[in-house]
């Protein structure tokens, strides 16, 4: 069996005092429900949402229940993410949310059948 992926909406970056980018968020805490692996660079926006659209519909076509969404960076490419997501899962979604005081990812999922899980 293949282990599932956690899919991260996009990259999200922060410029050091010396004018060096590092990613924000630290994800290696994500690593434990799967393969981690960015959707969309840091920088990318949906302002113009075609080009974005096909991106994400090209790397979530094989999005499966047993998969993660990670949301982070731009609402909009969280959003349409997560639309695409749940198209390929009759509605259901794992979506990681990041606890404070637990200091780890907790697994949200979501049916938006409205059904029992």
């Amino acid at each position: 069996m293949n282990r599932p992926t956690v899919f991260v909406t996009q990259e999200v970056m922060v410029r050091e005092s010396n004018g060096d980018l590092r990613r924000k968020f630290d994800l290696s805490k994500a690593e434990k429900y799967g393969d981690v692996r960015v959707l969309v660079p840091h920088g990318q926006s949906l302002v113009s949402s075609v080009p974005v659209v096909r991106q994400l519909n090209e790397q979530l076509r094989d999005f499966t229940s047993d998969d993660f969404l990670l949301p982070l960076g731009d609402p909009a490419i969280m959003a349409a993410a997560a639309a695409i997501a749940s198209r390929n899962t009759n509605g259901v979604l794992n979506v990681l949310k990041w606890d404070r005081r637990a200091g780890t990812y907790l697994n949200v999922r979501i049916d938006l059948s409205g059904k029992a899980l």
